[in-house]
């Protein structure tokens, strides 16, 4: 009877280990980024050293302040701590900011809407200079040579994995209204001359996009495969959406159709793709995406997902604001419908979103009310931040693990306007003290690492005076990535005699994430 209650012991163990059953992340008490520099929509990078950079815009022109336009922090320990915060970038920026990492070199954007200045440093973040063949002696923090695109808005840096010098600058030009994309192919001393061919190659697209700057399109930051395709996500409402809503007073129609540009040949050509017609679906101004960025992100087998937050109806203009996930498995050629994740009586903003090394694997961040406040424009809103993962993100029916970064502590109080540029106009909410998206990315074991924007005692009258940004890890259910190929000789064979064993080294501080079980499907949220 032992026997058979040891082996029933056992199988009852294994069925609790089974996918599906596994805990809810946990996380680091998010870190205020402290020093000079203010927070919102910050950018987050990591190398595999460990070393963790954020950059967030200061506001435009930085210059009539007196410092540069973007707000620079740096860990070197994989985000636990991070060093005082200062100041680089352009005296004309502070618009917008990225930053990526790539192969030892790590790039920064300052959005001064006349252009973008770029800016590399290969010290890990200690002296930085202008990209471009003209030198620097100002080091990044007045108005460099690094001067690449024009008029635009919201710049994203995309590095090509097949290229170490080439990078992709992307973003939404002001006059026209159009998503542009600029190549380098030399690290940034062309000053990212190339011009890459027209995003928008379908007539009908065109045709719907409108060219003011009330409509237009919001550009996501792009993805890239192992194979070097661009993956361009692109969000816009139409020329009828536009018109119907000036004629209600409203500035702009709902951004209710997603749109794919894709390249196979290094930006030269892109091809179209309709990842969802709101429009064509559901009617005018009943669907929205885009509150706001959207998010594009990619997982290790090359599988798209699209992340948007906003509404999905027939009611125009709803006040509700939902995350929707759509994923492709074909490169973007088809999509699935829009999947609803779980956030029941809450409001959502601010999405991010990054996809795991293996099939399946996603990740997204956003900030959620958690007093039953389900319109982002309320005064009421108390917002944390929170997480949804999935490992089977593909799947029909995909499983998703919900948690708060830290369960029932508010960032935000009051709303949160999604409207960019126009947040204040009649009929417009007006808080953008947070201003316009949150990151998130992985660092090297696998394990999400989010930065976000909050002021936790700030009011709805005076959020935007002490916004600061917050950065936090998984500490728990990291994604698994596939173990690295093993280096140098096998260790020789011990005699079968040595009774001692030798013993295995952990990495100080990071374990290397286990294979973890498939979550159970639609977990309630918990910190």
């Amino acid at each position: 009877m032992r026997v058979k209650m040891t082996i029933l012991t056992s199988l009852a163990a294994l069925l609790v280990m089974a996918p599906g059953a596994s805990a809810s992340p946990k996380f680091t008490t998010p870190v205020k980024l402290a020093g000079a520099p203010s927070g919102g929509e910050p950018s987050i990078a990591a190398s595999p050293q460990g070393i963790v950079m954020v950059a967030g815009p200061q506001g435009i022109p930085s210059g009539v302040s007196g410092h540069a336009g973007t707000g620079l922090w740096i860990s070197k320990n994989d985000g636990s701590t991070f060093g005082s915060g200062r100041y680089i970038g352009s005296f004309l920026g502070g618009g917008d900011d990225d930053i990526i990492f790539d192969r030892g070199i790590w790039y920064t954007g300052d959005l001064e809407a006349a252009a973008t200045e770029v800016c590399q440093s290969t010290d890990t973040g200690r002296t930085w200079a202008g990209v471009g063949p003209l030198p620097d002696p100002s080091n990044c923090t007045t108005v460099s040579g690094g001067q690449a695109g024009f008029s635009d808005d919201r710049p994203w840096l995309t590095p090509d994995p097949t290229d170490p010098k080439r990078i992709y600058l992307t973003y939404h030009e002001f006059v026209s209204a159009q998503p542009l994309s600029f190549v380098t192919n030399n690290g940034g001393g062309d000053d990212f001359a190339n011009p890459c061919g027209p995003l928008v190659t379908d007539p009908t697209i065109e045709a719907n996009v409108p060219t003011d700057i009330t409509g237009g399109t919001l550009v996501a930051r792009p993805a890239m495969d192992r194979k070097g395709n661009l993956y361009v996500l692109f969000a816009a409402t139409t020329q009828q959406e536009n018109g119907a809503a000036l004629a209600r007073g409203i500035p702009s129609g709902t951004f209710s159709q997603l749109y794919l540009a894709v390249s196979k040949d290094h930006c030269q050509s892109f091809t179209d793709h309709t990842v969802f017609d709101g429009q064509k679906q559901y009617g005018m101004n009943t669907v929205q995406f885009g509150d706001i960025f959207n998010d594009l992100a990619i997982d290790g087998a090359g599988n798209l997902y699209a992340v948007g937050v906003g509404f999905i109806g027939h009611k125009q203009f709803a006040s509700t604001a939902n995350v929707y996930v759509l994923s492709s498995k074909d490169h973007g050629q088809h999509w699935s419908a829009p999947l609803k994740l779980k956030t029941p009586n809450a409001a959502a903003m601010l999405p991010a979103a990054v996809g795991g090394p293996r099939a399946g694997q996603l990740v997204i961040g956003y900030l959620r009310t958690f007093n039953g406040v389900t319109d982002p424009a309320s005064l009421k809103g108390r917002w944390t931040y929170s997480t949804a993962e999935s490992r089977d993100a593909t799947a029909a029916q995909p499983n998703y693990v919900y948690a708060d970064v830290r369960r029932g502590y508010s960032y935000h109080n009051g709303q949160i306007c999604n409207a960019g540029i126009l947040c204040g106009l009649p009929g417009e909410p007006s808080d953008r003290s947070l201003a316009d998206f949150t990151s998130v990315t992985l660092d090297p074991h696998a394990c999400p690492l989010f930065t976000f924007a909050g002021e936790p005692k700030g009011t709805p009258s005076t959020n935007g005076t002490h916004t600061k940004n917050y950065v936090t890890r998984q500490r728990t259910d990291c994604l698994s990535a596939p173990l690295p190929p093993p280096v140098g000789p096998p260790p020789p064979v011990r005699s079968v005699h040595h009774h001692h064993h030798a013993r295995g080294h952990h990495h100080r501080g990071h374990r290397r994430p286990s294979h973890r079980p498939k979550r159970r499907k639609s977990r309630g949220f918990t910190g």
